[in-house]
């Protein structure tokens, strides 16, 4: 075991960021929520790695309510431009929607879910669980290793954009530890402050449409005064006496029940966890289930088939025989993923997302906003399932479980991008099936299958030999397969939180 589980009979947060996780249990300790904890953490995150998990971008929740056990689901996902056809992308020259520029912006939701989630759960003052944000961001933060890794390696593609040039500091190396302020974000959250809905109207809407559309003549205001994120309800299967709660279509969060629903009957005495019998069961499971994802899911207003029958297993087990994925050659994995655990047991298991590095790389200096490129999901073939249309959402590879047992909830997440099911089969397959401790299961070798190229990525400390497969790449032990993490309540009180060795999880809590 790489890193110590923090244990406490209090609340308890992990996230991708120190001072994220401490802002959070600072509104723990003066008695807010879990979700009041959640806002902090979240803004905190978009200001202390813009990278992942800006302003920008969409926000997704299950809620676990610690009093009546039941689960909410906040779709922070945004939709495309009234202007975005494919007429249009085809006349502009594109195959299909690159992931750099205006033209790959979907309208951002984070900003609107997190306050939504807020409204109905908050108990705490809105503009007070801003107070450490818009301090971080104006006063300035000790750049992560993620954050200055990233702005090292991404500096070139964010200086063709000329409010990413004005906004972030291109002009040198940074380092772990050098002092970043973003005065213009502490600005926008100021205002944010006093009125959430400013995002979506008024001058920060009318300065993001004008920038937006001086590349790319997508969106109208009213795309965004419109817009609004939804409550929708989680969907759920039964695996290993648990109640496996997942996020629903538009997000792929029903690739990873399916996966599980397959895995239900896998037996740990004959498919060993380090063996290539393992590697070979799930390696075709991962080429059945994307191919049935992207075969039918997107936004649900275009789905033409139910949750039910892509979660029954006889249509799976058909499914094996018919639907092999080919490579699509689309990635994105940039995400970062948070957990709260309060006193009263009710837990928020959020995850925030860009979808690349800095999205589509383009931000609106006056108010610091760096924009998503999720628009890179749509297809441009008028036949496809997920094919462009205004207002339409794409398909969204965020989504994060949470799974309650008779004796204990556990709240589950990671980075991954299109990988997040395989790795959360992987994951829950560790602590489930072959009985792992959570932080065991974390820091277990993970392996991939690569949907951009077709490649098997094998972290070392398997078993090769008897591999069915032709294109394997073996990467050194604590590679970036996912940046996860994991809180666990238990019906005892104790409350637990687990971070992965393979990023910056920092799980921290009251005592």
């Amino acid at each position: 075991m790489f890193k110590t589980p923090f244990f406490s009979r209090r609340g308890v947060i992990v996230s991708e960021n120190p001072i994220a996780t401490m802002n959070g249990l600072d509104v723990l300790s003066r008695g807010g929520n879990a979700v009041d904890a959640a806002v902090a953490v979240s803004f905190s995150l978009a200001v202390t790695i813009p990278h992942l998990g800006g302003v920008g971008g969409d926000f997704f929740a299950l809620i676990y309510d610690g009093s009546t056990g039941e689960i909410h689901h906040i779709n922070g996902s945004g939709y495309a431009g009234k202007g975005a056809t494919i007429d249009l992308m085809r006349d502009k020259g594109f195959s299909k929607i690159p992931v750099k520029g205006a033209y790959s912006v979907t309208v951002p939701g984070l900003v609107d879910a997190v306050y939504n989630m807020w409204k109905r759960f908050g108990s705490e003052e809105w503009s007070r669980l801003l107070d450490k944000p818009r301090e971080i961001a104006y006063s300035g933060f000790p750049a992560s290793h993620s954050l200055s890794r990233a702005l090292n390696i991404l500096r070139g593609e964010l200086a063709e954009d000329s409010g990413s040039r004005v906004y972030y500091p291109l002009d040198k190396e940074i380092r772990p530890g050098d002092l970043i302020r973003f005065p213009a974000l502490a600005k926008l959250i100021d205002i944010l402050k006093e009125d959430p809905r400013a995002f979506y109207e008024g001058d920060v809407m009318e300065k993001m449409v004008e920038y937006l559309n001086r590349e790319a003549p997508l969106f109208s205001e009213e795309d965004f005064r419109s817009y609004s994120s939804e409550w929708l309800d989680p969907i759920k299967i039964t695996f290993k006496e648990f109640e496996v709660y997942e996020m629903p279509p538009n997000t792929q969060g029903i690739s990873t029940l399916q996966m599980l629903q397959y895995l239900d009957d896998l037996d740990p005495s004959e498919i060993k966890p380090r063996s290539s019998r393992r590697i070979n069961l799930f390696l075709k499971l991962f080429r059945t289930i994307f191919c049935l994802r992207d075969k039918y899911i997107t936004d649900p207003r275009y789905m033409g088939i139910s949750i039910d029958k892509l979660l029954n297993k006889e249509f799976l087990e058909a499914a094996l025989k018919e639907c092999i994925y080919s490579p699509m050659g689309s990635g994105g994995e940039d995400t970062t993923y948070f957990a709260v655990i309060d006193d009263n047991g009710t837990i928020v298991s959020g995850i925030q997302s860009l979808f690349y590095g800095f999205g589509s790389k383009v931000t609106e200096p006056t108010y610091g906003v760096t924009f998503n490129c999720r628009g890179h999901s749509f297809s441009l073939d008028e036949q496809h399932i997920n094919r462009l249309a205004p207002g339409k959402k794409p398909m969204h590879t965020l989504s994060s479980p949470v799974l309650v047992g008779e004796e204990r909830v556990y709240a589950h997440g990671l980075s991954g991008g299109h990988y997040r099911p395989q790795l959360h089969s992987e994951i829950l397959t560790n602590m489930l099936i072959y009985n792992m401790d959570p932080q065991t299961a974390l820091e277990f070798p993970r392996f991939v299958w690569n949907i951009e190229n077709g490649r098997l990525i094998i972290e070392e400390g398997y078993d090769l030999q008897g591999i069915a497969y032709n294109d394997v790449e073996v990467k050194s032990y604590g590679s970036r397969l996912g940046v996860a993490a994991t809180v666990e309540y238990r019906l005892d009180g104790l409350r637990a939180g687990y971070g992965d060795i393979r990023g910056d999880m920092y799980p921290g809590g009251l005592i």
